[in-house]
């Protein structure tokens, strides 16, 4: 391990976050956000990030240093510039509109028909185009984890004393929660409506809802070409009972709008600083913003499937193995070999990467155990009974603990069960359903746990730091997010 390398990840206290993920779709976030470029507010570019990947899951790194960093930029622009979340969304809007249009047209692209020379140029406009969609990446992300605590410290302050902490986390929850329809949402509304219309008419929207969301179960490992049989399974069991599907269908098409009435109400009751104001509506924004980046991942990990997959296919190679690329390395290994795939078999059998303003380091073999003591020195965890973090979403249950880091996880919640993991995604909405309540080792207020749990009226606890490392699979604990402490009350 280079000297360089070394006193860039040492003495850092870092950001975790953990999903499904190899380096070729990781690595689109990562050399976007250290891409340099006009748009950018001050200070938004990150000094380093880390990514360690095994199983076919990542751990990622940011350092809180960048964090908060980025977040104080902003939040000191927003001083003189309180509409900055509007510019910036303008500022982005003809780039993400490009590669959606390149999207469109990708499906009517024949891969096998195209000479090397036609598929290699594809490949790069595919490159340009989406690091160029990507590269506000950076700044949702300082803004939303370097703001979190800070708009809920300012809001504790303003607030004053409400007698207690399920009052400060209600309105909490009123103020950040979203007001726009998920991807996620919109394509559940798509499935409701077809239940809940005629018979004859399911085959032709079917079609429609597998054309509009055939990508919806992708991730940073896998694509899922979702057919119409796919979403018919899916429909099949709405069917059963079609007044839970209008019940259902109320609920999600109503929920942005009810949020937003309960905002504007909450905004109007409580004389709240400018400043407050103002870090809300860009919280706002952002969520909206991320949500639509969430979606835009998901198409470009498929296009970048296809076209992988067939440069794969044309060196003799199993696709599996171009996930462990980076998309500066593809055009020279398609040309010339390299990488080789003895080096990406060592990839994805355990790797890490490092990536600063230099481009990408990797790290294999025992080189990965090594980089990860230099970032993290041993703790003892055994004798911890209990953990604290922040009340996302309030109430007091008791269960056994599954430990979810990985979609491959899902298949072991059970009804009832609480859901420890570093952090949920949306893919994890399978489990999370099932869950009494969810503990977390990251996130803040606008977080997907803490959005989610709101959602689902169940106790969510966020920002424990440690408690996928505490707790067990089969632990019997109490979570009382009414006071944000996860207590073990049976090991395993």
């Amino acid at each position: 391990m280079s000297k360089s390398i070394f006193k860039q990840v040492s003495g850092k206290q870092w950001y975790h976050q953990r999903f499904d993920g190899t380096p070729l779709y990781i690595g689109v976030i990562a050399e976007s956000e250290f891409r340099r470029e006009h748009r950018k507010p001050a200070l938004q570019t990150p000094r380093v990030r880390v990514c360690f990947f095994k199983n076919r899951t990542s751990d990622w790194h940011l350092t809180m240093e960048d964090i908060e960093r980025g977040a104080r930029a902003i939040v000191k622009q927003v001083n003189h510039e309180p509409h900055i979340s509007t510019q910036l969304l303008r500022a982005w809007r003809k780039d993400e509109e490009a590669f959606q249009r390149f999207f469109d047209s990708f499906q009517g692209i024949s891969l096998r028909s195209l000479s090397d020379e036609k598929l290699l140029a594809l490949f790069r406009t595919y490159y340009r185009l989406g690091i160029a969609r990507f590269t506000s990446s950076v700044i949702i992300d300082h803004f939303a984890l370097g703001t979190d605590t800070l708009i809920a410290d300012m809001l504790r302050k303003e607030l004053g004393n409400l007698g207690s902490e399920s009052i400060f986390t209600d309105i909490v929850s009123g103020l950040t929660a979203p007001v726009h329809q998920s991807f996620i949402n919109a394509a559940e509304l798509e499935l409701l409506r077809i239940a809940l219309a005629s018979a004859v008419q399911h085959p032709r929207l079917l079609a429609r809802c597998q054309a509009r969301y055939f990508w919806i179960r992708n991730n940073y490992v896998d694509v899922h070409v979702l057919t119409a049989r796919d979403f018919a399974k899916d429909l099949a069991v709405l069917l059963k009972s079609k007044a839970d599907a209008r019940k259902q269908y109320a609920r999600i098409y109503a929920t942005p709008r009810l949020n937003a009435e309960r905002k504007k109400k909450l905004l109007q009751k409580y004389h709240l600083s400018p400043l407050l104001r103002r870090l809300l509506k860009i919280s706002e924004d952002f969520t909206w913003w991320q949500d639509e980046r969430k979606k835009a991942t998901y198409l470009n990990i498929h296009m970048g499937a296809q076209i992988l997959g067939e440069m794969a296919r044309r060196r003799g190679i199993d696709p599996e193995y171009t996930k462990y690329l980076v998309l500066p390395e593809v055009e020279h290994w398609f040309i010339k070999g390299t990488p080789s795939l003895a080096m990406l078999r060592q990839r994805r059998k355990s790797c890490a990467f490092v990536v600063t303003t230099k481009g990408f380091r990797f790290f294999t073999g025992s080189d990965v155990e090594k980089l990860h003591k230099r970032m993290f020195p041993p703790t003892q965890r055994d004798m911890v009974n209990d953990v604290r973090g922040l009340t996302a979403s309030t109430g007091k249950v008791v269960g056994r603990v599954k430990i979810v880091s990985s979609v491959r996880d899902i298949g072991k919640m059970q009804q009832g069960n609480i859901l420890v993991s570093v952090m949920t995604r949306p893919d994890y909405i399978a489990g999370i359903k099932k869950a009494a309540a969810i503990v977390t080792n990251e996130g803040g207020i606008t977080c997907h746990a803490a959005i989610i749990s709101r959602e689902l009226g169940i106790p969510c606890i966020i920002g424990t730091k440690i408690a996928t490392e505490v707790f067990k699979d089969g632990d019997l604990v109490e979570v009382n997010a009414n006071h944000g402490v996860v207590t073990r009350i049976l090991h395993v």
